[in-house]
């Protein structure tokens, strides 16, 4: 998985509709594959957080990343950029493993 802004020079990218007004979203980080993608977006969805992808149409048909061709950007409100890197960014703990 890559990590944030590394293609657009850390500018957020254009703002995506969102039912009747327009919200700025950004790159949280880029998925090998549509399932990594929908794995993201999962973690990120339980913690209340909107989520977009932006792909390359290649993507839908290559199930895994081949020199990024099926790379899946991971993208978020810019609001919530943050507490979403820091989801992505934490390991998942097994289901029922006491600290």
């Amino acid at each position: 998985m890559a990590n944030e802004n590394e293609s657009n020079g850390g500018a957020p990218d254009e703002g995506v509709s969102s039912g009747s007004h327009e919200l700025a979203y950004d790159k949280v980080c880029t998925a090998n594959g549509e399932l990594e993608a929908n794995a993201i977006k999962s973690a990120l969805e339980a913690a209340g957080i909107p989520v977009e992808f932006q792909y390359e149409s290649v993507s839908t048909v290559l199930p895994v990343s081949v020199d990024g061709l099926g790379a899946v950007k991971i993208m978020v409100p810019l609001e919530r950029l943050e507490e979403a890197r820091a989801i992505v960014e934490t390991p998942a703990q097994p289901v029922g493993e006491d600290e």
